[in-house]
């Protein structure tokens, strides 16, 4: 298979990786800064050639796979640009940064033959998947997630979109919490509304969204039922993420890699580290190579545009909400 990456930033990294490791071909990269594909050559030992343009690239080049790694805003115009062309295309998240965006994606996954996948890789940590099989079939009637990163002025200044609406899409929200965002809704299910609040709280003056968060999801047929996410990334220092799910007779919790079921820990396999960062999510690797096992037999990939919208869907609730119930459409 022939596949090519568009955006060189840091997470395209863990991309090339499991490709390399897959023994795909890279054949192109794209970036409108020349030399980070040229680092990227150089790191991998890559034989690609180079483009600034994503419209260039698709459609100069014969390819099986797109990787999109690019800045928020972009990944759904790219995606729609290359399911046109019927390449099948793997986009980090989130998908959309709006409600138009995502119609858009939706028209373009409907009317192409390429099978369109997403990095919502945390589901495929081992201690979340020994979890899941392990509530499987029980009556989940709670669930919280809690997230305490430090994304400090630095940060926000390492890339121009970082920290703007209209190319981000959000903060905390959309960037790092929605990760635990989309485990909790996996555990749970998809909610009817939400009451949420958002607030910009240590970077005023700097960026223009949210560095904190909550939100209570409700059940409309199941009073009784919730979860809730608490994310902030204005620490000083950045925790594991924890989540705790329960069916009010057993509680999991997940942090991080660690799994302790009704307070007793409980062995899962560990994730394999990246490129020496310390992150919580390491299944980058697995969901790449589950990705290409789908295409190659022909099977379906999981983790498709239609179940990657819900968490943008919850998303966008929130930040309607203004403290008041939202219902999630």
């Amino acid at each position: 298979m022939k596949a090519a990456v568009i955006g060189l930033g840091a997470i395209s990294k863990l991309h090339i990786k499991a490709l390399k490791l897959r023994e795909i071909d890279v054949v192109a990269l794209c970036d409108i800064v020349k030399e980070r594909a040229e680092e990227a050559i150089k790191e991998f030992n890559l034989n690609a050639k180079i483009y600034s343009d994503y419209k260039d690239l698709l459609d100069n080049e014969s390819l099986d796979v797109v990787h999109i790694c690019t800045p928020h805003f972009l990944h759904a115009p790219i995606s729609v640009y290359a399911l046109a062309k019927n390449v099948n295309v793997l986009c980090e998240k989130p998908i959309a940064i709006s409600k138009e965006q995502l119609s858009d994606i939706e028209a373009a996954v409907k009317n192409s033959k390429a099978v369109f996948g997403v990095c919502q890789q945390n589901r495929y940590n081992p201690s979340v998947l020994y979890a899941k099989k392990y509530l499987e079939g029980k009556n989940l009637i709670s669930a919280a997630g809690t997230l305490v990163w430090k994304r400090d002025a630095n940060y926000y200044h390492s890339g121009d979109w970082r920290g703007k609406k209209a190319t981000e899409g959000g903060g905390v929200m959309i960037n790092q919490a929605l990760h635990t965002l989309d485990i909790l809704q996996w555990f749970m299910g998809m909610p009817d509304s939400v009451i949420a609040n958002v607030s910009n709280n240590s970077l005023r003056g700097i960026i223009e969204v949210e560095d904190t968060a909550f939100g209570l999801f409700k059940y409309k047929n199941n009073p009784n039922k919730d979860f809730i996410i608490n994310a902030t990334n204005a620490a000083k220092y950045s925790f594991p993420v924890n989540i705790s799910i329960s069916d009010g007779e057993h509680t999991v919790v997940i942090v991080g890699d660690n799994l302790i079921i009704d307070d007793k820990f409980v062995e899962t396999e560990k994730g394999q580290p990246i490129f020496g960062k310390e992150v919580w999510g390491t299944g980058h690797i697995n969901l790449i190579k589950d990705y290409y096992d789908c295409l190659e037999r022909h099977k379906p990939f999981a983790l498709d545009f239609f179940e990657a919208r819900k968490v943008v869907k919850l998303i966008l609730a929130m930040y309607g909400s203004d403290g008041a119930e939202k219902e999630i459409k």
